[in-house]
């Protein structure tokens, strides 16, 4: 058994970790909130011990490692904290507010050699091996682009979403918490582009929608992350040859191979958090200070594209979250 302590007790933290725990390789054994009633009630369905002051939480002696579920805005101050107490530490995405935060954190975190990892699910899934076999197969020849689209309308979802996601103070908006999707999985296929162009509708100092062109050599990818309505979900890999589509692209269950415009085989599988807890364990306990499927620099890259969005369209969040 794995022990994690949670910072953290949103919706995201529950969803997680009564997945992980329902497979019987991990456990809940403490949880830290600023406000000891929510920490309380989250303990209480994990049988775990609850904590409103962190360097108690710190000293709980069951810890494995330490899993972030916080508003993006205190992601930097608690993996800060993480590493200057030795605890390994998977946060959320995304990982922080800016670029430089992301590279203080991974720069402590190979001096003290403690083991930081971002949250970026996707990347974790079985059927993201299928579909890179698939690619590196050359079954749709040279890799031309890629769209995805992850949008989540706030007309429909604002009951069922925490409050952060619309406000500036807590580094709300689609991009660090839609837009994050689409960008890591064109990373993931192309890395760094030669060219980011970016639109945003911005209301309120809060980016409702964020239009995305990645630019590189011989591709480029078309992505979108919106609150303003619902669109799409599927993500589309193109090549010369062919294309994949993959429903859900951030959860993907289901990807479809289309050679010459025919459907030749179809890829079906499962998603689920665990596969990253697991993975996240293994490197730990083999001593890794880093992921071995999302590295640093897969996490570099995608906060200094979304850095260069917010730029392009003067978005800036209050100067407490965006300081080091």
């Amino acid at each position: 058994m794995f022990n994690w302590g949670v910072i953290g007790t949103g919706n995201i933290a529950n969803t997680v970790c009564s997945q992980i725990v329902k497979s019987g390789r991990h456990s809940v054994v403490a949880v830290y909130s600023r406000t000891l009633a929510k920490a309380e009630k989250f303990a209480n369905k994990f049988n775990a011990t609850c904590y409103d002051d962190i360097e108690n939480f710190f000293a709980d002696k069951k810890i494995d490692a330490v899993y972030i579920a916080t508003p993006h805005s205190a992601h930097y101050q608690y993996l800060i904290a993480c590493i200057n107490h030795n605890v390994p530490v998977l946060t959320e995405k995304s990982f922080t507010v800016n670029a430089q935060q992301a590279e203080e954190v991974f720069k402590l975190s190979k001096e003290k050699n403690v083991f930081v990892c971002e949250a970026m699910w996707t990347r974790f899934q079985p059927l993201i091996k299928d579909i890179t076999k698939w690619i590196k197969d050359g079954e749709i020849g040279e890799l031309k682009g890629f769209d995805g689209a992850f949008s989540m309308p706030l007309k429909i979802c604002k009951p069922f979403l925490s409050e952060r996601v619309y406000k500036t103070e807590y580094a709300g908006g689609s991009l660090l918490d839609l837009g994050v999707y689409p960008i890591s999985f064109a990373e993931m296929l192309f890395g760094v582009p030669n060219k980011v162009v970016c639109k945003q509708d911005i209301k309120e100092n809060v980016d409702l929608e964020d239009k995305i062109e990645l630019y590189y050599d011989n591709a480029k990818c078309s992505l979108l992350s919106t609150f303003n309505g619902l669109k799409s979900f599927t993500g589309t890999i193109y090549g010369t040859k062919g294309k994949i589509v993959i429903p859900m692209f951030s959860r993907p269950k289901k990807a479809t191979l289309y050679v010459n415009g025919k459907k030749v085989s179809v890829k079906t599988g499962k998603n689920s958090y665990v596969f990253e807890f697991d993975k996240v364990e293994e490197d730990i306990r083999n001593g890794l200070n880093e992921s071995s499927v999302m590295k640093p620099e897969n996490t570099l890259n995608v906060m200094r594209i979304m850095d260069e969005c917010r730029k392009q369209n003067g978005l800036k969040y209050p100067e407490k979250i965006e300081r080091i």
